[in-house]
């Protein structure tokens, strides 16, 4: 798989949030301010050695594509993260109604009152000191659009097609300024596609606008959930509670009383091949690999990348285990294409337990790298 600048065979990196320090986890220094650091020295250095942590772990891994482990400030679920980025945006007010998204009812969401604009840059601090700690390939990971879109109270816009697109404009000048300053790879987050939830015919359009002209590999992770540890869950009433009025999206009714376990995966179509993204990525450690059948229906031909890692287990895989499941991806996703990661974020797990896992991840990926290296050998063909 091209990452950057580099062609590496099944490249592994992870998902989401990764276990910070506990010196850093709630203390009075652990805030990201606003823009980039000015005057503040200790919150500064705390920010920096946080993620000089994290990198380190991942260097001792051995992971490929190194990300920041999204160093918010806190170790905050999707909401959290959802507050993160409108804070700093103009046109949002940090209140609002329930957040009307499974799962999350119990948090708010951030209000719109005004146009949307990208207040200061999102992630440029958290690019910039990763850089300092590793010359691998990064990888920079925000909120999907559409999940971002369906979290908001619109008071302003006349249309949420309006507010969605205003999110894109906001979301391509990041891009474009995180691809400049060294990102080579750029993940959104999508929690809203396993639901069957959908913004309108004009989301792929949406989509497409935000990355428009991004110098980087655009990958979506098709988020099948992991608040406190669970799984997504379908709601069991409206998908916006007790506000009929309340727009926002459209819902799949078949999905909520699904008996095909597959039926997240199949969401992802036809909708994934109309938007301009290099890569997929979804789960199979936790679930199994029936979820690739759907993928393989699609004739899915863009790079895929296979969370291999169970997220919500305490067990560390042994590396055999996790090379079983590559070799299942290899059946319908050819190694060229192939990327590996964790199924979602490590947050939930002692820090020990989501190094092994990283570890497991590595050692994993290389016994399926000798095979295939092997094979290619006995074959005379050249070794990727």
């Amino acid at each position: 798989m091209r990452v950057g600048d580099q062609d590496i065979l099944i490249p592994t990196m992870m998902v989401g949030n990764y276990p910070k320090p506990r010196w850093y986890n709630g203390a009075s220094y652990a805030v990201v301010p606003q823009g980039n650091f000015v005057a503040d020295a200790v919150s500064y250095e705390a920010f920096e050695d946080c993620i000089s942590a994290i990198v380190t772990d991942q260097e001792r891994a051995g992971i490929d594509v190194i990300s920041d482990g999204r160093v918010y400030g806190g170790d905050t679920p999707y909401a959290g993260i959802l507050y993160y980025f409108t804070e700093r945006m103009k046109g949002y007010q940090p209140y609002g109604p329930a957040l009307q998204l499974p799962q999350y009812s119990t948090m708010y969401s951030p209000t719109v009152d005004g146009p949307v604009s990208r207040k200061v840059p999102w992630l440029s601090a958290q690019l910039k000191s990763v850089k300092k700690f590793t010359d691998k390939p990064i990888k920079m990971q925000y909120l999907g659009l559409a999940g971002v879109t369906m979290g908001t109270n619109n008071e302003h816009y006349e249309d949420i097609k309006d507010l969605s697109f205003a999110l894109a404009k906001a979301y391509n000048e990041e891009f474009k300024q995180i691809s400049a300053e060294g990102a080579a790879m750029i993940q959104l987050d999508e929690f809203a596609w396993h639901y069957g939830l959908r913004l309108g015919e004009w989301e792929n359009d949406v989509f497409n606008a935000a990355v428009e002209g991004v110098d980087a590999k655009i990958l979506t992770h098709v988020c099948w959930g992991n608040f406190m540890g669970t799984k997504g869950y379908l709601p069991s009433g409206p998908m916006h509670g007790d506000n009929p009025e309340r727009e926002g999206t459209e819902y799949i009714p078949a999905l909520r009383d699904a008996e095909d376990v597959t039926a997240r995966s199949k969401a992802c179509f036809p909708r994934a091949h109309a938007m301009n993204m290099d890569a997929l990525n979804f789960e199979i450690g936790n679930t199994g690999s029936g979820d690739l059948k759907p993928l393989a229906k699609a004739n899915w031909e863009r790079d895929f990348v296979a969370g291999v890692i169970d997220v919500r287990s305490l067990e560390v895989e042994p590396a055999t285990v996790v090379a079983g499941r590559i070799r299942d991806c290899l059946e319908v996703i050819p190694a060229e294409r192939l990327g590996v990661t964790t199924d979602c974020g490590l947050i939930n797990l002692p820090r020990a337990i989501a190094f092994a896992k990283l570890r497991a991840l590595v050692e994993g990926t290389k016994i399926v790298r000798e095979e295939l290296a092997k094979a290619a050998a006995e074959a005379g063909v050249p070794a990727a």
